[in-house]
């Protein structure tokens, strides 16, 4: 079945930029802005040796050299939003990448705010937002939903927030929660159980006029299921205010089709021979398609996180056992 154009869905896209290639991302900021795609710089995953503490200590360092690097080259007007990822709080690199944002902005960097990894209370929402006051800088703080705790706690989350008004946006993971829930496969956008982990929250995140921004698109080269799953995002919950997300420059700008597909959802399979065929592949494709030994693969149709390999080896080294 096809969809007409005119119903094909009207949202805004944020784009994840590594902050470790500083120059390519500063080209590509151009490029969203002129196209008003907003932009997540990233200190977090993108800058990591998953196998390495030491190398992932470097990475982290050369990231947040970029981000002052980027923030100085801010002379003309910056129409697309650009926020930042930072590490989690609880790692050793949230102080610093505390100090390379107010430094940033300090330069002149447009920043609008910070998204937050594995949210899972409201007393550090309010915690890091007072951490920037005492500059006089007022950021958005962009929960991110990646753990089982912060999944069922989003409700007290958004409760705890009513009063205070600092939580606009909410961001799912659905690479990190996967893993927490030790889930296996990953349901991709074409799963039923997909949307199955999707819809509670949207649900509550309407309830509280929140804007969702959706989990990164995992296949970078699938312009169209890319834009038939946002159509059947949109298509299911009418009155949601959703941001797409995505993971690299071409799929961004790519142009809605003329008609859509109408996205037809599958169930995951629970073929043990397929189940372990597929997390083979994925263990395969990762380290096949790792470039530079850094943090995310790329085989020839996907994105594949470490989070989904780390899935992929505990399943396999169960059957073995």
């Amino acid at each position: 079945m096809l969809v007409n154009k005119t119903m094909s869905p009207e949202f805004p896209i944020i784009q994840y930029l590594p902050l470790t290639r500083a120059r390519a991302s500063r080209r590509f900021l151009n490029k969203l802005n002129y196209k008003n795609i907003h932009a997540i710089l990233d200190l977090e995953d993108s800058a990591q040796d998953p196998f390495n503490i030491e190398k992932t200590r470097k990475l982290k360092h050369e990231a947040r050299k970029g981000l002052i690097s980027i923030s100085e080259s801010f002379k003309e007007e910056f129409n697309s939003m650009i926020y930042i990822r930072v590490n989690a709080i609880t790692s050793e690199f949230f102080n610093k990448d505390v100090v390379a944002i107010k430094k940033s902005i300090k330069n002149g960097m447009p920043i609008k705010g910070i998204f937050l990894p594995k949210t899972e209370n409201y007393q550090t929402i309010v915690m890091i937002h007072e951490l920037f006051l005492e500059n006089d800088i007022r950021l958005e703080i962009v929960p991110m939903i990646e753990t089982q705790i912060g999944y069922k706690k989003l409700s007290d989350l958004l409760i705890g927030d009513q009063a205070n008004g600092l939580i606009s946006k909410v961001h799912y993971g659905h690479f990190d929660y996967s893993l927490d829930s030790c889930l296996w496969p990953f349901p991709d956008p074409n799963h039923k159980e997909y949307w199955e982990i999707i819809k509670p929250m949207i649900e509550l995140l309407l309830e509280y006029k929140k804007v969702y921004i959706h989990t990164p698109f995992p296949f970078p080269n699938d312009k169209e299921l890319f834009w038939s799953s946002q159509f059947y995002l949109q298509s299911l919950f009418p009155r949601l205010n959703f941001w797409a997300c995505t993971l690299n420059l071409e799929l961004s700008l790519s142009e809605k089709p003329n008609t859509l597909k109408q996205l037809n959802c599958i169930s995951l399979t629970n073929d043990h021979s397929q189940l372990v065929e597929e997390a083979e592949s994925i263990v395969k494709g990762y380290y096949e398609g790792r470039a530079n030994k850094r943090s995310f693969g790329m085989s020839t149709t996907r994105f594949i996180p470490p989070h989904q390999v780390f899935a992929a080896e505990r399943f396999l080294d169960q059957f073995k056992n």
